[in-house]
Protein backbone atom coordinates (compact mmCIF):
# COMPACT_ATOMS: atom_id res chain seq x y z
CA UNK A 1 0.00 0.00 0.00
CA UNK A 2 1.73 3.16 -1.24
CA UNK A 3 1.59 6.32 0.85
CA UNK A 4 -0.74 8.89 -0.71
CA UNK A 5 -1.30 12.53 0.03
CA UNK A 6 -3.14 15.43 -1.58
CA UNK A 7 -1.62 18.90 -2.00
CA UNK A 8 -4.48 21.39 -2.24
CA UNK A 9 -3.70 24.91 -3.49
CA UNK A 10 -6.06 27.67 -2.32
CA UNK A 11 -6.31 31.26 -3.55
CA UNK A 12 -7.70 34.02 -1.34
CA UNK A 13 -8.77 37.67 -1.67
CA UNK A 14 -8.51 40.05 1.29
CA UNK A 15 -11.92 41.69 1.88
CA UNK A 16 -10.47 43.81 4.70
CA UNK A 17 -6.96 44.83 5.72
CA UNK A 18 -5.31 41.87 7.49
CA UNK A 19 -3.09 42.24 10.55
CA UNK A 20 -1.12 39.23 11.79
CA UNK A 21 1.29 40.78 14.24
CA UNK A 22 4.74 39.72 15.31
CA UNK A 23 3.76 39.94 18.98
CA UNK A 24 4.69 43.00 21.02
CA UNK A 25 5.83 46.45 20.05
CA UNK A 26 9.04 47.10 18.11
CA UNK A 27 11.08 50.12 17.19
CA UNK A 28 10.48 51.10 13.58
CA UNK A 29 8.01 52.77 11.23
CA UNK A 30 5.03 51.48 13.24
CA UNK A 31 4.53 50.17 16.78
CA UNK A 32 2.82 46.91 15.80
CA UNK A 33 4.38 45.37 12.70
CA UNK A 34 3.13 42.35 10.77
CA UNK A 35 4.85 39.02 10.06
CA UNK A 36 7.26 38.91 7.11
CA UNK A 37 9.36 36.37 5.22
CA UNK A 38 12.87 36.59 6.74
CA UNK A 39 14.64 36.26 3.39
CA UNK A 40 12.58 38.70 1.31
CA UNK A 41 10.95 40.92 3.96
CA UNK A 42 7.62 40.43 2.18
CA UNK A 43 4.57 40.19 4.49
CA UNK A 44 2.72 36.90 4.77
CA UNK A 45 0.01 35.16 6.80
CA UNK A 46 1.59 32.31 8.81
CA UNK A 47 0.14 28.84 8.37
CA UNK A 48 -0.48 28.65 12.11
CA UNK A 49 -2.89 31.60 11.85
CA UNK A 50 -4.77 29.90 9.00
CA UNK A 51 -4.89 26.50 10.73
CA UNK A 52 -6.02 27.93 14.07
CA UNK A 53 -8.86 29.92 12.56
CA UNK A 54 -9.92 27.03 10.30
CA UNK A 55 -9.99 24.68 13.30
CA UNK A 56 -12.18 26.98 15.37
CA UNK A 57 -14.60 27.66 12.51
CA UNK A 58 -14.85 23.96 11.56
CA UNK A 59 -15.56 23.03 15.20
CA UNK A 60 -18.38 25.59 15.29
CA UNK A 61 -20.14 23.63 12.56
CA UNK A 62 -19.97 20.19 14.24
CA UNK A 63 -22.34 19.53 17.11
CA UNK A 64 -20.60 19.12 20.46
CA UNK A 65 -17.11 20.04 19.20
CA UNK A 66 -16.97 23.73 20.16
CA UNK A 67 -15.24 25.03 22.22
CA UNK A 68 -13.48 21.86 23.48
CA UNK A 69 -12.08 20.46 20.23
CA UNK A 70 -11.44 23.99 18.98
CA UNK A 71 -8.72 24.13 21.63
CA UNK A 72 -10.62 26.00 24.34
CA UNK A 73 -11.15 23.56 27.20
CA UNK A 74 -9.59 20.30 26.10
CA UNK A 75 -9.57 18.15 22.98
CA UNK A 76 -11.60 14.94 22.95
CA UNK A 77 -8.85 13.12 21.04
CA UNK A 78 -11.21 10.47 19.70
CA UNK A 79 -10.29 8.66 16.44
CA UNK A 80 -13.70 9.49 14.96
CA UNK A 81 -13.50 13.24 15.75
CA UNK A 82 -13.05 15.14 12.43
CA UNK A 83 -11.67 18.21 14.24
CA UNK A 84 -9.02 16.47 16.37
CA UNK A 85 -7.95 14.16 13.54
CA UNK A 86 -7.77 16.95 10.94
CA UNK A 87 -6.01 19.58 13.05
CA UNK A 88 -4.31 17.43 15.72
CA UNK A 89 -4.68 17.29 19.49
CA UNK A 90 -2.76 17.07 22.73
CA UNK A 91 -4.06 15.46 25.89
CA UNK A 92 -0.89 15.49 27.93
CA UNK A 93 2.42 13.64 27.90
CA UNK A 94 2.55 10.91 25.28
CA UNK A 95 -1.03 11.39 24.10
CA UNK A 96 -0.98 13.64 21.09
CA UNK A 97 -1.53 13.59 17.33
CA UNK A 98 -0.16 16.07 14.80
CA UNK A 99 -3.21 16.17 12.55
CA UNK A 100 -3.67 15.18 8.92
CA UNK A 101 -3.96 18.69 7.42
CA UNK A 102 -0.72 20.69 7.20
CA UNK A 103 -1.12 24.39 6.32
CA UNK A 104 1.59 26.40 4.55
CA UNK A 105 2.00 30.16 4.96
CA UNK A 106 -0.18 32.35 2.72
CA UNK A 107 2.05 34.26 0.28
CA UNK A 108 1.31 37.36 -1.77
CA UNK A 109 0.59 36.99 -5.49
CA UNK A 110 -0.93 40.35 -6.44
CA UNK A 111 -0.58 43.47 -4.28
CA UNK A 112 -2.83 46.53 -4.88
CA UNK A 113 -1.13 49.89 -5.36
CA UNK A 114 -2.59 53.27 -6.33
CA UNK A 115 -1.35 54.94 -9.51
CA UNK A 116 -2.35 57.77 -11.83
CA UNK A 117 -3.92 55.08 -14.03
CA UNK A 118 -6.09 53.94 -11.12
CA UNK A 119 -5.54 50.91 -8.89
CA UNK A 120 -3.18 48.27 -10.23
CA UNK A 121 -2.04 44.92 -8.81
CA UNK A 122 1.72 44.39 -8.64
CA UNK A 123 3.48 41.03 -8.90
CA UNK A 124 6.94 39.75 -9.86
CA UNK A 125 8.49 36.77 -11.75
CA UNK A 126 9.61 34.94 -8.61
CA UNK A 127 6.08 34.87 -7.19
CA UNK A 128 4.54 33.72 -10.48
CA UNK A 129 7.21 31.04 -10.90
CA UNK A 130 5.94 29.36 -7.72
CA UNK A 131 2.60 29.04 -9.53
CA UNK A 132 4.28 27.61 -12.67
CA UNK A 133 3.73 30.87 -14.59
CA UNK A 134 6.82 31.83 -16.62
CA UNK A 135 7.52 35.49 -17.39
CA UNK A 136 10.40 37.67 -18.52
CA UNK A 137 11.59 39.96 -15.75
CA UNK A 138 11.69 43.70 -16.53
CA UNK A 139 14.64 45.84 -15.49
CA UNK A 140 14.49 47.41 -12.04
CA UNK A 141 13.36 50.76 -13.46
CA UNK A 142 10.72 49.23 -15.76
CA UNK A 143 7.30 47.58 -15.61
CA UNK A 144 5.26 45.37 -17.90
CA UNK A 145 1.54 46.18 -17.73
CA UNK A 146 -1.63 44.28 -18.64
CA UNK A 147 -4.02 45.51 -21.33
CA UNK A 148 -6.39 47.15 -18.84
CA UNK A 149 -3.79 49.63 -17.55
CA UNK A 150 -3.92 52.92 -19.46
CA UNK A 151 -0.54 54.67 -19.46
CA UNK A 152 1.61 56.99 -21.52
CA UNK A 153 5.06 55.45 -21.32
CA UNK A 154 5.48 55.84 -17.58
CA UNK A 155 3.54 54.54 -14.58
CA UNK A 156 3.74 55.52 -10.94
CA UNK A 157 3.35 52.85 -8.26
CA UNK A 158 2.69 54.96 -5.19
CA UNK A 159 5.57 57.46 -5.08
CA UNK A 160 7.75 55.45 -7.48
CA UNK A 161 7.77 56.36 -11.22
CA UNK A 162 8.84 53.58 -13.62
CA UNK A 163 9.13 53.23 -17.41
CA UNK A 164 6.58 51.03 -19.19
CA UNK A 165 8.59 48.47 -21.21
CA UNK A 166 5.65 46.39 -22.43
CA UNK A 167 1.85 46.36 -22.42
CA UNK A 168 1.11 42.71 -23.18
CA UNK A 169 1.51 41.24 -19.69
CA UNK A 170 -1.20 38.57 -19.39
CA UNK A 171 -0.64 36.22 -16.43
CA UNK A 172 -2.75 33.07 -16.43
CA UNK A 173 -3.50 32.36 -12.79
CA UNK A 174 -6.58 30.27 -12.11
CA UNK A 175 -9.27 31.45 -9.69
CA UNK A 176 -7.95 35.04 -9.56
CA UNK A 177 -10.66 37.51 -10.73
CA UNK A 178 -10.15 38.61 -14.34
CA UNK A 179 -10.59 42.26 -13.31
CA UNK A 180 -7.41 41.96 -11.25
CA UNK A 181 -5.47 40.13 -13.98
CA UNK A 182 -6.47 42.84 -16.49
CA UNK A 183 -4.95 45.51 -14.24
CA UNK A 184 -1.85 43.60 -13.16
CA UNK A 185 1.68 44.98 -13.39
CA UNK A 186 4.94 43.02 -13.46
CA UNK A 187 7.99 44.49 -11.72
CA UNK A 188 11.41 42.98 -11.03
CA UNK A 189 11.96 40.64 -8.08
CA UNK A 190 14.13 43.29 -6.43
CA UNK A 191 11.52 46.05 -6.64
CA UNK A 192 8.53 43.92 -5.56
CA UNK A 193 9.47 43.87 -1.88
CA UNK A 194 10.18 47.62 -1.82
CA UNK A 195 6.84 48.47 -3.46
CA UNK A 196 4.89 46.19 -1.10
CA UNK A 197 6.50 47.53 2.06
CA UNK A 198 6.09 51.15 0.95
CA UNK A 199 2.36 50.72 0.34
CA UNK A 200 1.15 48.74 3.35
CA UNK A 201 -1.85 50.13 5.22
CA UNK A 202 -0.90 51.93 8.44
CA UNK A 203 -3.50 52.96 11.01
CA UNK A 204 -3.34 54.91 14.23
CA UNK A 205 -5.41 53.98 17.29
CA UNK A 206 -5.57 54.92 20.94
CA UNK A 207 -6.52 52.97 24.06
CA UNK A 208 -9.52 54.21 26.05
CA UNK A 209 -9.24 54.77 29.80
CA UNK A 210 -12.19 52.80 31.30
CA UNK A 211 -12.36 55.19 34.25
CA UNK A 212 -12.83 58.34 32.19
CA UNK A 213 -14.08 57.00 28.88
CA UNK A 214 -11.52 59.23 27.15
CA UNK A 215 -8.23 58.49 25.41
CA UNK A 216 -5.62 57.19 27.83
CA UNK A 217 -2.48 59.33 28.13
CA UNK A 218 0.49 57.93 26.22
CA UNK A 219 -1.61 55.12 24.70
CA UNK A 220 -1.48 56.25 21.08
CA UNK A 221 -0.15 53.48 18.84
CA UNK A 222 0.19 52.63 15.13
CA UNK A 223 -0.12 49.30 13.37
CA UNK A 224 0.29 48.05 9.82
CA UNK A 225 -1.68 45.57 7.74
CA UNK A 226 -1.89 43.98 4.32
CA UNK A 227 -4.35 46.21 2.46
CA UNK A 228 -7.77 45.18 1.19
CA UNK A 229 -7.80 43.44 -2.24
CA UNK A 230 -4.49 41.61 -1.79
CA UNK A 231 -4.45 38.22 -3.51
CA UNK A 232 -2.65 35.39 -1.73
CA UNK A 233 -2.25 31.64 -2.06
CA UNK A 234 -1.49 28.82 0.34
CA UNK A 235 -1.32 25.05 0.29
CA UNK A 236 -2.81 22.39 2.54
CA UNK A 237 -1.26 18.92 2.49
CA UNK A 238 -3.79 16.20 3.32
CA UNK A 239 -2.43 12.88 4.61
CA UNK A 240 -4.30 9.59 4.30
CA UNK A 241 -5.79 8.34 7.62
CA UNK A 242 -5.06 4.75 6.57
CA UNK A 243 -1.43 5.19 7.58
CA UNK A 244 -2.10 6.39 11.14
CA UNK A 245 -3.58 5.07 14.37
CA UNK A 246 -5.10 6.70 17.45
CA UNK A 247 -5.51 4.43 20.47
CA UNK A 248 -4.96 1.45 18.20
CA UNK A 249 -7.68 2.49 15.75
CA UNK A 250 -7.53 3.96 12.26
CA UNK A 251 -8.81 7.56 12.48
CA UNK A 252 -11.92 8.53 10.50
CA UNK A 253 -12.45 4.91 9.50
CA UNK A 254 -15.71 5.68 7.71
CA UNK A 255 -15.03 9.09 6.13
CA UNK A 256 -11.35 8.66 5.29
CA UNK A 257 -9.26 11.33 3.56
CA UNK A 258 -12.29 13.04 2.02
CA UNK A 259 -13.61 13.78 5.51
CA UNK A 260 -10.35 15.59 6.31
CA UNK A 261 -10.71 17.65 3.12
CA UNK A 262 -14.35 18.44 3.91
CA UNK A 263 -13.43 19.57 7.44
CA UNK A 264 -10.77 21.93 6.08
CA UNK A 265 -13.26 23.35 3.56
CA UNK A 266 -15.87 23.97 6.27
CA UNK A 267 -13.35 25.97 8.26
CA UNK A 268 -12.13 27.99 5.27
CA UNK A 269 -15.65 29.03 4.22
CA UNK A 270 -16.06 31.12 7.38
CA UNK A 271 -12.86 33.12 6.77
CA UNK A 272 -14.81 35.67 4.73
CA UNK A 273 -17.20 36.33 7.62
CA UNK A 274 -15.18 35.85 10.83
CA UNK A 275 -11.72 36.67 9.52
CA UNK A 276 -8.13 35.76 10.37
CA UNK A 277 -5.48 37.57 12.37
CA UNK A 278 -6.01 40.39 14.85
CA UNK A 279 -7.91 43.67 15.05
CA UNK A 280 -11.14 41.95 13.89
CA UNK A 281 -13.22 44.44 15.89
CA UNK A 282 -11.45 47.33 14.13
CA UNK A 283 -12.58 46.44 10.61
CA UNK A 284 -9.86 43.94 9.76
CA UNK A 285 -9.41 40.27 8.94
CA UNK A 286 -12.01 39.04 6.44
CA UNK A 287 -10.44 36.79 3.78
CA UNK A 288 -12.42 35.14 0.97
CA UNK A 289 -11.10 31.77 -0.20
CA UNK A 290 -11.72 31.85 -3.95
CA UNK A 291 -11.70 28.06 -4.50
CA UNK A 292 -12.89 26.40 -1.25
CA UNK A 293 -13.74 23.22 -3.20
CA UNK A 294 -10.11 22.64 -4.21
CA UNK A 295 -10.31 19.12 -2.74
CA UNK A 296 -13.56 18.24 -4.53
CA UNK A 297 -17.17 19.09 -3.82
CA UNK A 298 -18.94 17.20 -0.99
Amino acid sequence: MAYQLNVLKYYALALDPIHVGTGGMRLGRVDLSIVREPGTNIPKIPGTSLAGAARAYAAMQVSGKFPGCAGQGGHCGQPDCPICVTFGFSKGSGISFQGLAQFSDARLIFFPVHSLAGPVWVTCPHVLEELSVTTTAPADNQVHVASGVQQSGKLNLGWLMLDVAGNNFAPQVTHVPQEILNRSVLVSNKMFGHIVNDNLEVRTSVSIDPQTGAAAEGALFTYEALPRACVLYFEVVISDPKFYQINGQQPLNTGGKQQVIDTVREGLTLFEFLGVGGMNTRGMGRLRVLNPNAGGTP
